[in-house]
Protein backbone atom coordinates (compact mmCIF):
# COMPACT_ATOMS: atom_id res chain seq x y z
CA UNK A 1 0.00 0.00 0.00
CA UNK A 2 3.01 2.25 0.55
CA UNK A 3 3.89 2.21 -3.14
CA UNK A 4 0.27 2.71 -4.09
CA UNK A 5 -0.05 5.55 -1.62
CA UNK A 6 3.06 7.23 -2.95
CA UNK A 7 1.75 6.84 -6.49
CA UNK A 8 -1.55 8.42 -5.52
CA UNK A 9 0.21 11.26 -3.72
CA UNK A 10 2.28 11.92 -6.83
CA UNK A 11 -0.80 11.80 -9.06
CA UNK A 12 -2.62 14.35 -6.91
CA UNK A 13 0.48 16.46 -6.34
CA UNK A 14 -0.35 19.95 -5.20
CA UNK A 15 -4.04 19.07 -5.54
CA UNK A 16 -3.87 16.61 -2.63
CA UNK A 17 -6.57 18.05 -0.34
CA UNK A 18 -5.29 19.46 2.92
CA UNK A 19 -5.94 17.08 5.81
CA UNK A 20 -6.97 14.23 3.46
CA UNK A 21 -6.11 10.64 4.35
CA UNK A 22 -6.37 7.68 1.94
CA UNK A 23 -5.96 4.46 3.92
CA UNK A 24 -6.19 0.81 2.95
CA UNK A 25 -7.50 -1.83 5.32
CA UNK A 26 -5.24 -4.81 5.76
CA UNK A 27 -6.48 -7.99 4.08
CA UNK A 28 -6.69 -10.77 6.62
CA UNK A 29 -8.61 -13.97 7.28
CA UNK A 30 -12.09 -14.78 6.07
CA UNK A 31 -13.63 -11.33 5.90
CA UNK A 32 -14.80 -11.26 2.31
CA UNK A 33 -18.09 -9.60 3.23
CA UNK A 34 -16.12 -6.55 4.42
CA UNK A 35 -14.58 -5.87 1.03
CA UNK A 36 -15.35 -2.29 0.31
CA UNK A 37 -14.37 1.27 0.14
CA UNK A 38 -14.70 2.83 3.55
CA UNK A 39 -14.81 6.57 3.54
CA UNK A 40 -14.63 8.43 6.76
CA UNK A 41 -13.72 11.75 8.26
CA UNK A 42 -13.13 13.63 11.46
CA UNK A 43 -11.26 16.91 11.46
CA UNK A 44 -9.28 15.26 8.72
CA UNK A 45 -10.86 13.56 5.76
CA UNK A 46 -10.22 9.84 5.49
CA UNK A 47 -10.80 7.24 2.85
CA UNK A 48 -9.78 3.64 3.21
CA UNK A 49 -10.47 0.49 1.25
CA UNK A 50 -10.70 -3.20 2.11
CA UNK A 51 -11.03 -5.66 -0.73
CA UNK A 52 -10.03 -9.19 -1.70
CA UNK A 53 -9.46 -11.30 1.38
CA UNK A 54 -8.11 -14.31 -0.47
CA UNK A 55 -11.38 -15.66 -1.86
CA UNK A 56 -12.95 -15.33 -5.26
CA UNK A 57 -16.19 -14.18 -3.65
CA UNK A 58 -16.08 -10.72 -2.14
CA UNK A 59 -18.95 -8.75 -0.72
CA UNK A 60 -18.67 -5.07 -0.02
CA UNK A 61 -19.89 -2.81 2.71
CA UNK A 62 -21.10 0.03 0.49
CA UNK A 63 -22.82 1.69 3.42
CA UNK A 64 -19.52 3.29 4.40
CA UNK A 65 -19.20 5.00 1.03
CA UNK A 66 -21.85 7.45 2.12
CA UNK A 67 -20.39 8.19 5.54
CA UNK A 68 -17.57 10.38 4.38
CA UNK A 69 -19.79 12.47 2.15
CA UNK A 70 -22.55 12.93 4.70
CA UNK A 71 -20.85 15.46 6.98
CA UNK A 72 -23.57 15.53 9.70
CA UNK A 73 -23.46 11.74 9.99
CA UNK A 74 -19.68 11.74 10.17
CA UNK A 75 -19.60 14.38 12.87
CA UNK A 76 -22.31 12.63 14.88
CA UNK A 77 -20.42 9.35 14.77
CA UNK A 78 -17.20 10.91 16.03
CA UNK A 79 -19.15 12.82 18.68
CA UNK A 80 -20.71 9.51 19.69
CA UNK A 81 -17.24 8.00 20.15
CA UNK A 82 -16.06 11.01 22.14
CA UNK A 83 -19.11 10.92 24.43
CA UNK A 84 -18.78 7.17 24.92
CA UNK A 85 -15.20 7.60 26.05
CA UNK A 86 -16.10 10.41 28.45
CA UNK A 87 -18.87 8.35 30.04
CA UNK A 88 -16.59 5.40 30.59
CA UNK A 89 -16.41 1.86 29.28
CA UNK A 90 -19.40 1.69 26.99
CA UNK A 91 -20.76 -1.69 25.96
CA UNK A 92 -19.05 -2.85 22.79
CA UNK A 93 -21.25 -3.08 19.71
CA UNK A 94 -20.96 -2.50 15.97
CA UNK A 95 -21.46 1.22 16.44
CA UNK A 96 -18.68 1.62 19.02
CA UNK A 97 -16.35 -0.53 16.91
CA UNK A 98 -17.10 1.53 13.82
CA UNK A 99 -16.62 4.80 15.69
CA UNK A 100 -13.35 3.48 17.14
CA UNK A 101 -12.16 2.64 13.62
CA UNK A 102 -13.01 6.15 12.41
CA UNK A 103 -11.11 7.72 15.27
CA UNK A 104 -8.17 5.39 14.84
CA UNK A 105 -7.76 6.50 11.24
CA UNK A 106 -8.24 10.18 12.06
CA UNK A 107 -5.25 10.08 14.41
CA UNK A 108 -2.85 8.96 11.68
CA UNK A 109 -0.06 11.35 10.74
CA UNK A 110 0.61 9.87 7.30
CA UNK A 111 -1.53 10.72 4.28
CA UNK A 112 -1.67 7.08 3.18
CA UNK A 113 -1.22 3.71 4.85
CA UNK A 114 -2.88 0.50 5.99
CA UNK A 115 -4.88 -0.37 9.11
CA UNK A 116 -6.37 -3.72 10.13
CA UNK A 117 -10.08 -3.46 11.07
CA UNK A 118 -9.87 -6.57 13.25
CA UNK A 119 -12.05 -5.31 16.09
CA UNK A 120 -14.90 -4.38 13.77
CA UNK A 121 -14.73 -7.65 11.82
CA UNK A 122 -14.57 -9.74 14.99
CA UNK A 123 -17.58 -7.92 16.39
CA UNK A 124 -19.47 -8.45 13.15
CA UNK A 125 -18.84 -12.19 13.24
CA UNK A 126 -19.88 -12.34 16.87
CA UNK A 127 -23.02 -10.34 16.16
CA UNK A 128 -24.28 -12.42 13.25
CA UNK A 129 -23.37 -16.03 12.50
CA UNK A 130 -24.06 -15.48 8.79
CA UNK A 131 -20.77 -13.63 8.49
CA UNK A 132 -18.74 -16.41 10.11
CA UNK A 133 -19.00 -18.73 7.12
CA UNK A 134 -17.40 -18.86 3.70
CA UNK A 135 -20.77 -18.39 2.03
CA UNK A 136 -21.25 -15.46 -0.32
CA UNK A 137 -23.03 -12.51 1.32
CA UNK A 138 -24.78 -10.00 -0.90
CA UNK A 139 -23.53 -6.42 -0.61
CA UNK A 140 -27.02 -4.95 -0.52
CA UNK A 141 -28.18 -7.35 2.19
CA UNK A 142 -25.19 -6.50 4.32
CA UNK A 143 -25.81 -2.79 3.76
CA UNK A 144 -29.32 -3.18 5.17
CA UNK A 145 -28.12 -5.30 8.08
CA UNK A 146 -25.50 -2.78 9.19
CA UNK A 147 -27.71 0.24 8.71
CA UNK A 148 -30.59 -1.22 10.70
CA UNK A 149 -28.22 -2.49 13.37
CA UNK A 150 -26.87 1.03 13.92
CA UNK A 151 -30.41 2.37 14.17
CA UNK A 152 -31.39 -0.30 16.72
CA UNK A 153 -28.36 0.50 18.88
CA UNK A 154 -29.09 4.24 18.88
CA UNK A 155 -32.79 3.70 19.66
CA UNK A 156 -32.07 1.35 22.56
CA UNK A 157 -29.54 3.75 24.04
CA UNK A 158 -31.94 6.69 23.69
CA UNK A 159 -34.75 4.78 25.44
CA UNK A 160 -32.36 3.70 28.20
CA UNK A 161 -31.27 7.30 28.80
CA UNK A 162 -34.89 8.44 28.90
CA UNK A 163 -35.84 5.71 31.39
CA UNK A 164 -32.89 6.56 33.64
CA UNK A 165 -33.80 10.24 33.58
CA UNK A 166 -37.43 9.55 34.50
CA UNK A 167 -36.56 7.14 37.30
CA UNK A 168 -33.93 9.44 38.82
CA UNK A 169 -36.16 12.52 39.15
CA UNK A 170 -39.33 11.51 41.07
CA UNK A 171 -39.55 14.96 42.73
CA UNK A 172 -39.97 16.58 39.35
CA UNK A 173 -42.89 14.30 38.57
CA UNK A 174 -44.62 15.19 41.86
CA UNK A 175 -44.10 18.94 41.56
CA UNK A 176 -45.20 19.08 37.96
CA UNK A 177 -48.02 16.59 38.35
CA UNK A 178 -48.58 13.61 36.08
CA UNK A 179 -47.49 14.18 32.51
CA UNK A 180 -50.03 13.87 29.76
CA UNK A 181 -49.45 10.50 28.18
CA UNK A 182 -50.53 9.01 24.90
CA UNK A 183 -54.22 8.36 24.43
CA UNK A 184 -55.26 4.74 24.67
CA UNK A 185 -54.29 2.97 21.48
CA UNK A 186 -52.28 5.93 20.16
CA UNK A 187 -48.78 5.19 18.92
CA UNK A 188 -45.75 7.05 20.17
CA UNK A 189 -43.79 9.17 17.73
CA UNK A 190 -40.95 7.04 16.33
CA UNK A 191 -37.48 8.06 17.43
CA UNK A 192 -35.52 9.79 14.68
CA UNK A 193 -31.78 9.10 14.93
CA UNK A 194 -29.02 10.84 13.01
CA UNK A 195 -28.93 7.79 10.74
CA UNK A 196 -32.55 8.46 9.81
CA UNK A 197 -31.91 12.17 9.28
CA UNK A 198 -29.38 11.47 6.58
CA UNK A 199 -30.59 8.31 4.85
CA UNK A 200 -34.30 7.90 5.52
CA UNK A 201 -36.95 8.91 3.02
CA UNK A 202 -40.72 8.50 2.97
CA UNK A 203 -42.79 6.68 0.36
CA UNK A 204 -46.54 6.97 -0.05
CA UNK A 205 -48.53 4.12 -1.54
CA UNK A 206 -51.76 5.42 -3.09
CA UNK A 207 -54.59 3.10 -4.12
CA UNK A 208 -57.65 4.52 -5.89
CA UNK A 209 -60.84 2.48 -6.04
CA UNK A 210 -62.19 2.56 -9.60
CA UNK A 211 -65.78 2.28 -8.37
CA UNK A 212 -66.08 4.99 -5.70
CA UNK A 213 -62.88 6.92 -6.56
CA UNK A 214 -61.78 6.85 -2.92
CA UNK A 215 -58.00 7.14 -2.53
CA UNK A 216 -56.32 5.20 0.26
CA UNK A 217 -52.80 6.33 1.13
CA UNK A 218 -50.26 4.45 3.23
CA UNK A 219 -46.85 5.87 4.12
CA UNK A 220 -43.71 3.83 4.68
CA UNK A 221 -40.09 4.77 5.33
CA UNK A 222 -37.10 3.59 3.32
CA UNK A 223 -33.32 3.70 3.67
CA UNK A 224 -32.64 2.70 0.07
CA UNK A 225 -34.61 2.09 -3.12
CA UNK A 226 -34.38 -1.26 -4.94
CA UNK A 227 -35.18 -0.84 -8.61
CA UNK A 228 -36.05 -3.40 -11.28
CA UNK A 229 -33.91 -2.92 -14.37
CA UNK A 230 -34.40 -3.43 -18.11
CA UNK A 231 -31.99 -3.69 -21.02
CA UNK A 232 -30.72 -0.36 -22.42
CA UNK A 233 -32.49 1.69 -19.79
CA UNK A 234 -31.53 4.42 -17.32
CA UNK A 235 -32.01 5.25 -13.65
CA UNK A 236 -34.57 7.84 -14.71
CA UNK A 237 -36.66 5.27 -16.59
CA UNK A 238 -36.28 2.75 -13.74
CA UNK A 239 -37.57 5.34 -11.27
CA UNK A 240 -40.43 6.14 -13.64
CA UNK A 241 -41.39 2.47 -13.74
CA UNK A 242 -41.09 2.32 -9.95
CA UNK A 243 -43.74 5.04 -9.70
CA UNK A 244 -45.90 3.93 -12.61
CA UNK A 245 -49.60 3.23 -12.13
CA UNK A 246 -50.54 -0.43 -11.70
CA UNK A 247 -54.08 -1.73 -12.23
CA UNK A 248 -55.34 -4.23 -9.66
CA UNK A 249 -57.94 -6.58 -11.12
CA UNK A 250 -58.93 -10.23 -11.40
CA UNK A 251 -57.29 -12.09 -8.47
CA UNK A 252 -55.43 -8.95 -7.38
CA UNK A 253 -58.49 -6.81 -6.65
CA UNK A 254 -58.29 -4.28 -3.82
CA UNK A 255 -60.59 -4.41 -0.78
CA UNK A 256 -62.19 -1.00 -0.58
CA UNK A 257 -63.31 -0.03 2.94
CA UNK A 258 -65.93 2.35 1.58
CA UNK A 259 -67.44 -0.17 -0.83
CA UNK A 260 -66.91 -2.99 1.70
CA UNK A 261 -65.94 -5.33 -1.12
CA UNK A 262 -63.17 -6.26 -3.54
CA UNK A 263 -62.91 -3.75 -6.36
CA UNK A 264 -60.68 -2.98 -9.29
CA UNK A 265 -58.24 -0.25 -8.38
CA UNK A 266 -55.18 1.67 -9.49
CA UNK A 267 -52.06 1.68 -7.37
CA UNK A 268 -49.04 3.98 -7.44
CA UNK A 269 -45.92 4.43 -5.31
CA UNK A 270 -44.40 7.91 -4.97
CA UNK A 271 -41.63 9.52 -2.95
CA UNK A 272 -43.30 11.78 -0.42
CA UNK A 273 -40.14 12.94 1.33
CA UNK A 274 -36.74 12.37 -0.32
CA UNK A 275 -33.68 11.55 1.81
CA UNK A 276 -30.54 13.67 1.99
CA UNK A 277 -28.49 10.68 0.82
CA UNK A 278 -30.31 8.60 -1.79
CA UNK A 279 -29.08 5.00 -2.02
CA UNK A 280 -30.22 3.14 -5.13
CA UNK A 281 -29.85 -0.63 -5.42
CA UNK A 282 -30.12 -2.09 -8.93
CA UNK A 283 -31.69 -5.55 -8.96
CA UNK A 284 -29.04 -7.24 -11.08
CA UNK A 285 -29.58 -10.69 -9.59
CA UNK A 286 -32.85 -12.29 -10.67
CA UNK A 287 -34.21 -15.74 -9.86
CA UNK A 288 -34.97 -17.68 -13.06
CA UNK A 289 -37.50 -20.46 -12.41
CA UNK A 290 -36.53 -22.39 -15.54
CA UNK A 291 -32.92 -22.51 -14.38
CA UNK A 292 -33.76 -22.97 -10.71
CA UNK A 293 -31.15 -20.40 -9.69
CA UNK A 294 -30.24 -16.73 -9.70
CA UNK A 295 -28.79 -15.12 -12.79
CA UNK A 296 -26.95 -11.84 -13.12
CA UNK A 297 -28.56 -9.34 -15.48
CA UNK A 298 -25.80 -7.76 -17.54
CA UNK A 299 -28.14 -5.02 -18.75
CA UNK A 300 -26.86 -1.59 -19.64
CA UNK A 301 -28.37 0.89 -17.16
CA UNK A 302 -27.21 4.49 -17.46
CA UNK A 303 -26.80 6.32 -14.16
CA UNK A 304 -26.24 10.07 -14.57
CA UNK A 305 -23.85 12.20 -12.56
CA UNK A 306 -26.74 14.56 -11.86
CA UNK A 307 -30.15 13.01 -11.13
CA UNK A 308 -33.51 14.76 -10.99
CA UNK A 309 -36.40 12.96 -9.31
CA UNK A 310 -39.13 13.88 -11.72
CA UNK A 311 -42.32 11.81 -12.16
CA UNK A 312 -41.42 10.14 -8.88
CA UNK A 313 -41.93 12.89 -6.34
CA UNK A 314 -45.33 13.70 -4.85
CA UNK A 315 -44.68 17.43 -5.02
CA UNK A 316 -41.60 19.30 -6.23
CA UNK A 317 -38.60 17.71 -7.91
CA UNK A 318 -35.35 17.03 -6.05
CA UNK A 319 -31.88 17.08 -7.56
CA UNK A 320 -29.01 14.79 -6.62
CA UNK A 321 -25.33 14.40 -7.42
CA UNK A 322 -23.60 11.02 -7.75
CA UNK A 323 -20.68 10.54 -5.37
CA UNK A 324 -20.10 6.77 -5.13
CA UNK A 325 -20.73 3.57 -7.08
CA UNK A 326 -20.24 0.00 -5.90
CA UNK A 327 -19.46 -2.17 -8.93
CA UNK A 328 -19.95 -5.92 -9.19
CA UNK A 329 -17.36 -7.61 -11.40
CA UNK A 330 -18.35 -11.07 -12.59
CA UNK A 331 -20.83 -12.93 -14.78
CA UNK A 332 -22.91 -14.46 -11.97
CA UNK A 333 -24.14 -13.95 -8.40
CA UNK A 334 -22.03 -16.75 -6.90
CA UNK A 335 -18.65 -15.58 -8.06
CA UNK A 336 -17.00 -12.28 -8.69
CA UNK A 337 -15.39 -9.26 -7.13
CA UNK A 338 -16.41 -5.81 -5.96
CA UNK A 339 -14.72 -2.49 -6.70
CA UNK A 340 -15.81 1.04 -5.95
CA UNK A 341 -15.74 4.44 -7.60
CA UNK A 342 -15.68 7.45 -5.32
CA UNK A 343 -15.78 11.18 -5.90
CA UNK A 344 -13.60 13.04 -3.41
CA UNK A 345 -12.93 16.78 -3.67
CA UNK A 346 -13.92 16.81 -7.35
CA UNK A 347 -11.58 13.88 -8.09
CA UNK A 348 -12.89 10.43 -9.05
CA UNK A 349 -10.99 7.57 -7.42
CA UNK A 350 -11.01 3.87 -8.29
CA UNK A 351 -10.67 1.42 -5.38
CA UNK A 352 -9.72 -2.18 -6.11
CA UNK A 353 -8.19 -4.35 -3.43
CA UNK A 354 -5.34 -2.32 -1.89
CA UNK A 355 -4.95 -0.29 -5.07
CA UNK A 356 -6.30 3.25 -5.13
CA UNK A 357 -5.88 5.38 -8.22
CA UNK A 358 -7.30 8.49 -9.83
CA UNK A 359 -9.58 8.06 -12.83
CA UNK A 360 -11.17 10.45 -15.26
CA UNK A 361 -14.85 11.20 -14.76
CA UNK A 362 -15.59 9.67 -18.17
CA UNK A 363 -14.51 6.24 -16.86
CA UNK A 364 -17.68 6.10 -14.73
CA UNK A 365 -19.81 5.40 -17.79
CA UNK A 366 -17.84 2.22 -18.56
CA UNK A 367 -19.70 0.64 -15.63
CA UNK A 368 -23.21 1.21 -17.02
CA UNK A 369 -23.37 -2.40 -18.23
CA UNK A 370 -23.58 -4.28 -21.51
CA UNK A 371 -25.73 -3.17 -24.44
CA UNK A 372 -25.79 -6.76 -25.70
CA UNK A 373 -27.03 -9.83 -23.85
CA UNK A 374 -23.76 -11.69 -24.22
CA UNK A 375 -20.70 -9.59 -23.58
CA UNK A 376 -17.21 -9.93 -22.15
CA UNK A 377 -17.86 -6.84 -20.03
CA UNK A 378 -18.92 -7.99 -16.58
CA UNK A 379 -18.30 -4.77 -14.64
CA UNK A 380 -21.64 -3.28 -13.66
CA UNK A 381 -22.85 -0.59 -11.30
CA UNK A 382 -24.75 -2.28 -8.47
CA UNK A 383 -25.32 0.25 -5.67
CA UNK A 384 -25.38 4.00 -6.30
CA UNK A 385 -25.03 6.82 -3.78
CA UNK A 386 -26.48 10.24 -4.55
CA UNK A 387 -26.38 13.35 -2.37
CA UNK A 388 -29.08 15.99 -2.46
CA UNK A 389 -28.01 19.28 -3.99
CA UNK A 390 -31.39 20.90 -3.36
CA UNK A 391 -31.48 23.51 -0.61
CA UNK A 392 -34.59 21.92 0.86
CA UNK A 393 -32.81 18.65 1.66
CA UNK A 394 -29.55 19.88 3.13
CA UNK A 395 -28.95 18.49 6.59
Amino acid sequence: MGATGSKLEKALGDQFPEGERYFGLENFGNTCYCNSVLQLSSESTLIFVVLGFGRRIETVIPWFDALYFCVPFREQLLDYYSNSKSIGDAEENLLTCLADLFTQISSQKKKTGVIAPKRFVQRLKKQNEIFRSYMHQDAHEFLNFLLNELVDILEKEAHAIKSDAESSSPSEKISNGPKTGQANGAQKEPLVTWVHKNFQGLLTNETRCLRCETVTARDETFLDLSLDIEQNSSITSCLKNFSSTETLNAEDKFFCDKCCSLQEAQKRMKIKKPPHILVIHLKRFKYIEQLGRYKKLLYRVVFPLELKLSNTMEDADSEYSLFAVVVHVGSGPNHGHYVSLVKSHNHWLFFDDENVEMIDESVVQTFFGSAQEYSSNTDHGYILFYESIGTGNKS
